[in-house]
């Protein structure tokens, strides 16, 4: 094969990668969404209201010691400091979508009980949004100094390394981000498997697998904003 057939193969391959990232970072929250929506439709077939499954869950594994906070805002569902955040939609609804996200913002609580990986990711975040003040300004800064500093060019290239760390750190976040994700979302399936049947099972999973590669597009969003095709992203949220 001659070099100018690799060269155009490799400019192909290139681009349908490309397609195919820029679909996931752009798509995947819409699809999460869609999925939610569905199963938020859905009952669960055990008779078990949500407030009972966190209070089984709480009283089992955590000693009563989670609360509960009522939020307005529809899959904005969080866990902080022993405290689980949810919506009226996910503590109200006995459906299948409500469980499912419940489950996981406890598998969270459970990472903060076991270990310190989740208490890191909060320190990192909140360490990154600091630094991502300075992350813009070092960047233009740095290029200008670069381009026409004369003596300064080493000033503008210190500023551009300080900028593409902090961009390094940034990915290193949400990678972070997204290994928990997945490992709450085990833990999610763990309690969800003493409640659920089978099929109902199935379907959360998928939900969740769903949720995990909204998480992948954040990161895709950082990764691919050279190219001005994607969603816009904070660099650490």
């Amino acid at each position: 094969m001659s070099t100018t057939w690799i060269i155009i193969i490799s400019i192909i391959a290139f681009a349908v990668l490309l397609c195919f990232l820029l679909a996931v970072a752009n798509y995947s929250y819409d699809k999460f969404m869609q999925s939610y929506q569905e199963l938020n439709k859905r009952p669960i077939r055990a008779e078990l209201g949500t407030l009972d499954f966190i209070g089984n869950l709480n009283n089992k594994y955590f000693k009563n010691s989670l609360q509960v906070v009522q939020i307005s805002a529809l899959a904005g569902d969080a866990y902080l400091k022993g405290k689980i955040y949810l919506s009226t939609n996910s503590i109200h609804q006995n459906s299948l979508a409500s469980f499912t996200i419940i489950a996981h913002e406890i598998g969270h609580a459970m990472q903060d009980i076991e270990g310190k990986k989740l208490k890191r990711l909060i320190l990192l975040r909140k360490i990154g949004k600091v630094l991502g003040l300075i992350f813009a300004p070092s960047i233009i800064a740095g290029l200008v100094l670069l381009i026409f500093g004369g003596t300064l060019q080493t000033v503008g290239i210190a500023l551009l390394c300080c900028g593409g760390g902090i961009f390094l750190l940034a990915l290193f976040v949400k990678l972070l981000t997204i290994s928990i994700e997945k490992d709450a979302s085990k833990k999610a399936v763990g309690f969800l498997s003493e409640i659920l049947n089978s099929e109902e099972l199935k379907l959360a999973k998928k939900l969740l697998r769903d949720a995990k590669l909204t998480y992948w597009a954040d990161f895709l969003r950082i990764l691919l904003g050279w190219t001005a095709l994607s969603k816009k992203s904070k660099l650490f949220n």
